[in-house]
């Protein structure tokens, strides 16, 4: 560097006010507040939710008229269920219990059954029952039967529904798995960036911090997610953490024991990861660049063992464990969070730290090592502090370091990217399943949200490719100044930030009814009647209550008041009902039936009876499918 160059920086770094924060810093807070702003958006939106196991079908059904009272019912559904002795509660119309207790597992993984008490007398019987489905979440509902005859018209809907748990333990939760995902990303981006394409950061302090904050952060994560989930599953409040009941079920099941597998695979990284400032674990390369030696590498083969497993039971705690194609969808999600980790925590340590990092080495924190100094304010953590305004170029030695690391990580970039991508279409196409679906389901509107969010750090990835390409390529050699530099850091630390908006709404969809599962788009069908026209509407088309609206034209077409309105619902395939419609009219032409209870999926057969006068009335049926 010429002496020119030289003061041109030093009174670069004159301009800086005494006690005025680093750009770093700066840029630092700026992440860490969006990452709060995440996990206020976690707070607001993890709300309890029921998972995407359904009722498939019971023995007796709902709404079934028994002559005697059965055995003992058993309930089918959809994936395999986690079932405790509580599980199944069969109460009488005074609210008391009729089962002998004691629920357990059924023939199959996906049954549930409870045996009856003997002695059972005439009268309806509701079947309240709460499970815990493969992916973690709790389901619930009720339905009736009847002992001598139908049971009573809105019996099962006095009980509640049996989802998730309290609002706060919901919340909890979620804040404990957006603190896991964080920590993953920064965890295993940052050693993958430190150990595999910058070296040299391994014996920085700014790096290791990071590496040291993701595991700190995941571990959190994972002991939080040990504690709520035991509470989240039994629909109980805060105060279950405090008892150890709980906590054992939780890992008796298999959640906890994947969450035991993660914890115990932390611990076993931190010896690991300590080595990794060890010297003799690299070696001088031909480009003058320290690169991992045989010892090192050996020490990479076993940290991405560990990484492997912490990517593995975070991909088999969620939606991936349940439905079809569980070993595809577990294999697909273990390499999207994988990806993901890679880019999002190389881009923190990247913005950080590196293209932060104006010296020359940790040996010229206050000056060259002629004496001459550099004009250049390093820190104690190793980081420069941008001392250069006015476009000087960088230290040879940083511009040698980074056209080596640059290069590398744009390419480890576009390909963990193009992974995410890909393996993030293949998981949309099975949680989806339909594509209206994407439109109408909470899941879908969020995930479309999470795209619009990728796309946009699509745009600044490629910009920042260009970049690299343009500035660092082998002739006639790294020249960049650090405006330039300053530039590129701003773009990686916005990436940073939409980042963690992405994780955030991560954090959310595994807290979410998958689209396939939730989407039930509502019926609508126009026939007729006798001389009238009637429009009937339901809405949703799930099981569970639903909504039905009946409209009635005369052969005018103007609204036909009607004197009386009924209906009657049944499933044929399954022998249920008929189950009465209570249908009110609310205005000339318009009647309605809410709460109308759906006990079981299939094709449905709705019949309505319609009478216009003292004399005259009319039928009408359809058929409408029930997911």
């Amino acid at each position: 560097m010429t002496g020119s160059e030289r003061r041109g920086l030093e009174r670069g770094a004159g301009r800086r006010r005494a006690g005025e924060p680093s750009r770093h810093h700066v840029g630092a807070r700026r992440v860490l507040a969006v990452c709060a702003l995440a996990a206020v958006a976690v707070l607001g939106m993890a709300l309890p939710a029921s998972a995407h196991a359904v009722l498939t079908g019971s023995d007796p059904v709902g709404g079934a008229a028994l002559d005697t009272a059965p055995a003992r019912v058993t309930l089918t559904f959809s994936e395999s269920v986690s079932v405790k002795s509580d599980s199944i509660r069969i109460l009488d119309t005074a609210g008391a219990r009729a089962d002998e207790g004691g629920a357990h597992a059924g023939a199959a993984a996906s049954q549930a059954t409870v045996a009856l008490r003997a002695g059972l007398g005439q009268g309806t019987y509701v079947v309240s029952w709460r499970v815990v489905s493969a992916d973690s979440h709790p389901v619930g509902g009720a339905f009736a039967f009847g002992v001598g005859g139908p049971p009573d018209a809105g019996a099962a809907a006095a009980l509640p529904s049996g989802g998730g748990g309290s609002r706060v333990v919901g919340v909890a939760l979620g804040t404990a798995r957006f603190i896991a995902f964080a920590g993953a990303a920064l965890l295993i981006g940052a050693t993958f960036f430190v150990a595999v394409l910058w070296p040299a950061g391994a014996r920085r302090s700014a790096p290791v911090r990071l590496i040291a904050a993701g595991w700190l952060l995941s571990l959190v994560g994972a002991v939080g997610m040990l504690l709520f989930q035991g509470p989240y599953t039994a629909g109980s409040g805060i105060s279950g953490i405090f008892r150890g009941d709980p906590l054992a079920t939780t890992l008796d099941g298999r959640y906890g024991q994947l969450l035991a597998i993660r914890v115990l695979a932390l611990l076993l990284a931190v010896p690991l990861l300590r080595r990794l400032r060890d010297p003799e674990l690299t070696e001088p390369g031909d480009d003058g660049v320290r690169h991992p030696s045989g010892a090192g590498r050996r020490g990479l083969v076993e940290l991405a063992g560990l990484g492997l497993a912490l990517v593995v039971t975070m991909a088999m705690i969620g939606h991936a464990s349940a439905g079809e194609t569980v070993w595809l969808a577990t294999a697909s999600v273990s390499l999207h969070t994988a990806a993901m980790a890679i880019w999002l925590g190389g881009l923190c340590v990247l913005g950080l730290t590196l293209l932060g990092w104006s010296g020359q080495g940790a040996g010229d924190r206050h000056g060259s090592s002629d004496g001459t100094g550099t004009g250049n304010d390093t820190g104690d953590d190793g980081v420069g502090r941008d001392a250069s305004l006015e476009g000087e170029p960088v230290p040879p030695a940083h511009a040698v370091e980074l056209a080596h690391v640059l290069p590398r990580w744009s390419r480890t970039a576009t390909i963990a990217i193009a992974v995410i991508v890909l393996t993030g279409a293949l998981q949309t196409w099975r949680e989806i399943g339909e594509f209206g679906a994407l439109f109408d389901t909470t899941y879908g509107r969020l995930l479309l949200y999470k795209l619009w969010f990728v796309l946009g750090v699509l745009g600044l990835g490629f910009l920042a490719r260009r970049w690299v390409l343009r500035h660092y390529h082998p002739e006639p050699g790294p020249q960049v100044t650090s405006i330039a530099l300053t530039g590129l850091r701003r773009g990686v630390l916005f990436e940073v930030l939409i980042g963690a908006v992405v994780l955030a709404v991560t954090a959310i969809l595994v807290n979410t009814i998958p689209g396939r599962n939730s989407y039930a788009p509502p019926f609508a069908r126009t026939t007729v009647a006798g001389p009238l026209t009637v429009d009937i509407n339901v809405s949703p088309t799930r099981t569970g209550t639903q909504t039905m609206h009946v409209y009635t034209y005369d052969p005018q077409g103007r609204p036909q008041r009607l004197v009386e309105a009924s209906g009657e619902l049944s499933l044929p395939s399954a022998g249920v009902g008929p189950l009465q419609v209570p249908l009110v009219e609310v205005a000339d032409g318009h009647a309605v039936a809410e709460g109308v209870g759906v006990p079981l999926p299939g094709q449905w057969q709705l019949r309505f009876t319609l009478r216009v006068n003292d004399f005259d009335q009319y039928v009408t049926t359809v058929f409408y499918d029930v997911r």
